[in-house]
């Protein structure tokens, strides 16, 4: 089974930069790669507006963002990187507003299975899934601590969505059924919206003040349960491909230490201190995020904001840089890095434990019609994650969430960090493209929308989930016979 350990979509945290370090990081990338296409667009200022954080009878009040032909999404030429990452901030803290004593998406969104069929809300968020999206078996849980206390526990996954999605599924699923042509270039709507979220038994937390903790019901048993991580998958104008950022708790794993890594060598990873996902009294290595029979503990994050980098040999010594892609490193960065700084000094309460770890989105400058973009995600098909420089990938290309894209982070079966290039480099469009069972379709792009679709056709929760695994593999071998 170790070759379904081939990827998943998002990617995550890591490689610790001093602010020091920047100037090296930004003046090597310079001189190496050429200039992004957004660089003279960097707003100077990536920072979250104040309105953002209005408390209104003792709670915030984000308001939803601008997606629409008014949104700076609208004009192509003008829309810069700053712009989708203030999107999916403030997506996230509209989505964690309060609505009757809940975050509004818990209230407002439906919760609905990997295939598509709705659950029951009234038992709280229900929890069966735990195979993470590359594999039927690749399963993320905390270590064994020699104390026995708190016991390993197993993470679980769930999926939201708005109703404009699931109205869209509902209807050309169907369709899709009959005859998968006739949703080839058929996109979600702007504002269709997919969450997916991990949660653990709040039990299995040393200390969970700094969680945020609801009911639950795991394998059909109640619980209170603790939110780890989350996905916020959305369509704005221009982009039917969706923006795919990510969330996660602060404190559930350490971080990959460049400044003791060489280019011919990895950095072993320890800790002083015990995190959800790592036990102080053990050492990690890349192995810890490949395979361990299809069950992973004692993690780490390996790039920071899903931002790529690598070590070289600069004269005598290593230096770290920016690894050349199809988005500027250095600039994606400090943007993050600048707009996770502005929230942090305004968000009060129990959501400032949560951090922005990046988003990836493709860049369709040049395609101004919602057919024009179609066409364009079902002529990419399973390439779409390309992010060699000069290719259309935008953002964090290397993104992932600690808890859901766990074991490929440094790309589908590595053997080192060090050796990692641009071509193993792993991101939510490695899984999530308009090429599903032969068929292609924005629609596709979506494993919920596939999922529903495969359901219609017969398939069990089994079945389906061997199905999508199976076309990873497909889409794994297809990259790298055309990287070599």
């Amino acid at each position: 089974m170790k070759s379904t350990k081939t990827l998943l979509f998002l990617s995550i945290l890591i490689s610790l930069y001093a602010c020091k370090n920047d100037s090296k990081l930004q003046d090597k990338n310079a001189a190496k790669a050429e200039a992004p296409e957004y660089s003279n667009n960097t707003d100077p200022e990536c920072v979250a507006p104040a309105n953002w954080f209005t408390i209104i009878n003792g709670t915030r009040k984000t308001p939803a963002p601008n997606e629409g032909p008014t949104s700076a999404f609208a004009n192509n030429d003008s829309v810069n990187n700053c712009d989708f990452h203030k999107w999916s901030w403030q997506k996230f803290l509209y989505l964690t507003n309060e609505v009757n004593d809940r975050p509004l998406f818990l209230d407002n969104l439906i919760q609905v299975s990997s295939h598509g069929k709705k659950l029951e809300q009234n038992k709280g968020i229900i929890l069966t899934d735990t195979a993470q999206a590359s594999s039927t078996i690749d399963i993320l849980k905390t270590p064994n601590y020699s104390s026995g206390n708190p016991p390993s526990t197993t993470v679980y996954y769930s999926i939201l969505v708005d109703t404009l999605f699931y109205d869209t599924m509902i209807k050309y699923a169907p369709i899709a059924k009959k005859d998968p042509s006739k949703i080839k270039d058929i996109t979600f709507p702007v504002g269709a919206l997919e969450v997916k979220t991990s949660w653990i038994n709040a039990n299995a937390l040393t200390d969970s003040s700094s969680y945020y903790i609801t009911d639950g019901e795991i394998n059909g048993v109640k619980a209170k349960v603790a939110l780890l991580g989350m996905h916020v998958v959305g369509i704005v104008e221009n982009h039917p491909e969706f923006i795919w950022a990510t969330f996660e708790h602060q404190t559930l794993a350490p971080k990959y230490d460049w400044s003791k890594a060489t280019p011919t060598s990895d950095a072993p990873v320890t800790s002083t201190t015990d995190y959800p996902f790592f036990n102080k009294n053990t050492t990690s290595t890349v192995k810890n995020i490949t395979t361990q029979n299809g069950i992973y503990t004692n993690v780490f994050s390996v790039y920071k904001y899903g931002v790529p980098v690598k070590k070289e040999i600069e004269g005598s010594f290593n230096v770290q840089v920016y690894m050349e892609t199809s988005q500027d490193g250095s600039q994606n960065f400090n943007n993050i890095r600048t707009i996770n700084k502005s929230v942090k000094s305004q968000l009060k309460g129990i959501w400032n434990n949560y951090f922005y770890n990046g988003s990836i989105w493709i860049n369709t400058e040049g395609y101004e019609s919602t057919l024009a973009q179609a066409e364009l995600l079902d002529s990419l098909g399973g390439h779409l994650s390309n992010s060699k420089p000069k290719q259309l990938p935008r953002g964090s290309v290397a993104a992932s969430n600690i808890t859901m894209e766990t074991y490929v982070q440094v790309g589908f079966a590595p053997t080192s960090i060090h050796a990692t290039t641009v071509n193993d480099l792993v991101n939510c469009f490695s899984c999530h493209n308009a090429s599903s069972h032969g068929n292609l379709s924005p629609l596709n792009i979506s494993h919920v929308f596939t999922g529903y679709l495969d359901s219609l056709n017969g398939l069990n929760k089994k079945e389906i989930k061997q199905r999508h695994v199976d076309e990873i593999i497909q889409q794994f071998i297809m990259r790298q016979k055309a990287n070599n």
